[in-house]
């Protein structure tokens, strides 16, 4: 009897949401183990002024081969009072991007606000902010700073 491998099913949930996600993700692991070291669900961009037009999605971190991943997922179903469509709220996706690939992280902690984080790449394009609601940034460093390593910056904003 041959049994079936065992499957990660965290990429169902984003696949599910992105239609041919499961293939990149597939086509990208190589077959190596995956894992999933963190998921923070409701972390948001804001592609306009409008509160409306917000975008939530889930943050995770994952584990492939040697490497780690960060992605970022929208969720489809969006606020009916938006203007933006599926297509717009997927131009922000963030879909496995390599530590390799990021100069920085910024991390923004305003007396009045939310806390956000800034990803800069080493191309020098930054991702638009990405808003934590419910708290989160502190322990996504955190895990981050297990797997890979951080220097923090003197440099002041």
């Amino acid at each position: 009897m041959i049994e079936a491998e065992p499957r990660n099913l965290s990429y169902d949930y984003a696949a599910s949401r992105q239609p041919g996600l499961a293939s990149v993700i597939g086509s990208e692991a190589g077959g190596e183990a995956e894992e999933v070291v963190y998921v923070k669900e409701d972390v948001s961009v804001h592609p306009t002024e409008y509160i409306a037009d917000r975008i939530s999605g889930k943050l995770s971190l994952i584990k492939l081969g040697g490497s780690l991943y960060m992605s970022w997922i929208p969720y489809r179903v969006g606020n009916l009072s938006s203007q933006l469509s599926d297509k717009d709220r997927y131009l922000y996706m963030i879909r496995l991007l390599e530590f390799t690939e990021i100069q920085s992280i910024d991390q923004h902690t305003p007396a009045l606000g939310w806390q956000y984080i800034v990803v800069l790449l080493s191309s020098v394009l930054a991702y638009p902010p990405l808003y934590f609601y419910n708290g989160g940034v502190n322990e996504f460093l955190d895990t981050i700073n297990q797997h890979v390593f951080l220097v923090r910056s003197v440099v002041g904003h």
